[in-house]
């Protein structure tokens, strides 16, 4: 489906558009046929091989890591599975300990859910109502596990609220118990800087998708490579830890958008916080009870996730696509489910709050006039009065 310029493609978590730079790479890349196996011995692969290395060069160098800490996959799922198989075959025979923020992406609880089946012990630690993490708690669990093999989860940033958890900080708690710290960055990097040496988390992973690069392409990062267990077996590629020709367009494509949106930080993101937050004091001011998820907590730019309790939250997402507005209840992986969002029960809303939820991120670029569009959108969408936009929304919209 063509997406006209007028819309508003309010999903930037679930996926980002490609970004034009990202685009004109790849014509190019195309345009002059450089298509070839990266591990071949011919010119061209070589050529490829050096492209790739170089590239991985320039992200090490964004993030701020050693070169060999990246290992290029398919996305954050792979890296995430790659980390617990790793663990839990490291660890196996020493009674090995999951600890997790409750609410984590879904990927990590599959993971913890299918190496529990296997003796994995685990055990979520629990959260603020602001989406932070409770480190008093998990200093508790950390404690009550002293001495055994600990594999802490924590995502940098949320994927549904957008908070920001303060990692460098949970990093220095865990280490001082000798645990591990692995970090879903896939909704920081590209949208906040990040450091990941500074961080001092042991593995994080990435998808390009999130931030202007190609689908099926991303990366994780280890603190330490060696020893690290392979997930996919195969001819050596990736240092002999992900088997399998790399997909260099979409390796290319994460450098472009990566440098592209480091760049851009910090530009626009006063400005894209404020209109976020006068975005949200005028949906509160017209639909009655709405409750912003994380409102008190630092979040990523232009991320929203609402809880309009009493309203169709599906029936208003259709009635928005009319309107070529797109948003979504929450999290990708859980859009088309129907159930209460879980991240809203686990901080502490009723159900009646879990029920209702939509997840508004989108594009700093422009923000204040897709705001203006959306508000517009909600009005039309609800029969809500006219008087809900302001003067200047109206005239952006």
């Amino acid at each position: 489906m063509d997406i006209a310029m007028d819309t508003v493609y309010a999903d930037v978590c679930g996926s980002a558009p490609v970004s034009a730079q990202v685009s004109d790479m790849l014509q190019a890349l195309f345009s002059a046929r450089q298509c070839a196996n990266p591990n071949a011995n011919h010119a061209l692969g070589v050529q490829l091989l050096e492209r790739v290395e170089c590239a991985r060069g320039s992200i090490a160098g964004l993030l701020n890591v050693d070169t060999d800490s990246l290992i290029f996959n398919s996305g954050s799922s792979e890296g995430c599975a790659q980390v617990f198989h790793d663990f839990f075959e490291r660890f196996k025979h020493e009674r090995p300990v999951v600890l997790y923020s409750a609410i984590e992406h879904a990927c990590t609880l599959q993971n913890i859910r299918r190496y529990s089946q296997d003796g994995l012990c685990a055990a979520a630690i629990e959260h603020h109502i602001n989406g932070l993490l409770d480190t008093t708690h998990l200093q508790q669990l950390l404690d009550a596990h002293a001495g055994r093999p600990t594999l802490v989860c924590v995502m940098a940033v949320h994927n549904e609220t957008g908070v920001i958890q303060p990692i460098q900080e949970i990093a220095r708690q865990v280490k001082a118990q000798g645990g591990l710290l692995f970090s879903d960055m896939t909704q920081a990097i590209g949208k906040i800087p990040v450091n990941l040496h500074e961080s001092g988390v042991d593995f994080a992973i990435a998808s390009g998708h999130k931030f202007g690069a190609l689908p099926g392409a991303g990366f994780l990062y280890a603190r330490n490579r060696y020893g690290l267990s392979p997930l996919i077996a195969g001819g050596g590629q990736e240092g002999g830890l992900r088997g399998g020709t790399q997909n260099y367009p979409g390796i290319l494509s994460i450098e472009t958008a990566l440098s592209e949106k480091h760049l851009k930080f910090g530009a626009a993101s006063a400005e894209a916080q404020q209109a976020r937050e006068a975005f949200e004091r005028e949906l509160q001011s017209m639909v009655g009870e709405s409750v912003v998820i994380g409102q008190q907590a630092s979040r990523v730019p232009c991320v929203s996730f609402i809880a309009l309790p009493g309203i169709n939250t599906r029936k208003l997402q259709w009635a928005l696509n009319a309107q070529g507005i797109y948003i979504t209840g929450g999290s990708a992986c859980s859009d088309k489910k129907l159930s209460l969002s879980g991240t809203v029960m686990r901080l502490g809303y009723p159900e009646r709050m879990a029920a209702s939820t939509v997840r508004i991120s989108i594009a700093e670029e422009h923000c204040r006039a897709a705001y203006a569009k959306i508000l517009q959108g909600i009005v039309r969408a609800l029969d809500l009065p006219a008087a809900g936009l302001s003067p200047r929304q109206a005239a952006l919209a």
